[in-house]
C-alpha cells in the first residue's frame, strides 16, 4: 500500500502544478505572438505580449519557493 504524501510533498506537488498550468498559459501565448508575428500584426502581438512577463514572474516564484522552502533530497 502506498503511503501518504508527506505535507511537504503534497505542497511540491501543489507548486510544481501550478508552474506547470502558467507555463502552458505561457506556451499558448507564446505561439499566438508567432501567429500574429507571421502575419505583420504589430499591435497584436504587443497585446499578446502584454502579460508574458508577470506569467515568467509567477513560475520564478514558484521555483524560488521549492528551492528555498520545499528542496528536494535529490
Amino acid at each position: 500500500m502506498n503511503e501518504p504524501p508527506t505535507p511537504e510533498a503534497a505542497i511540491r506537488e501543489v507548486l510544481f502544478r501550478n508552474a506547470d498550468a502558467v507555463n502552458h498559459q505561457l506556451l499558448k501565448r507564446l505561439g499566438d505572438v508567432a501567429d500574429h508575428l507571421s502575419r505583420h500584426e504589430t499591435l497584436a502581438v504587443l497585446g499578446t505580449l502584454d502579460g508574458a512577463e508577470t506569467d515568467i514572474a509567477k513560475i520564478r516564484s514558484l521555483m524560488l519557493l521549492l528551492r528555498d522552502c520545499f528542496a528536494s533530497p535529490k
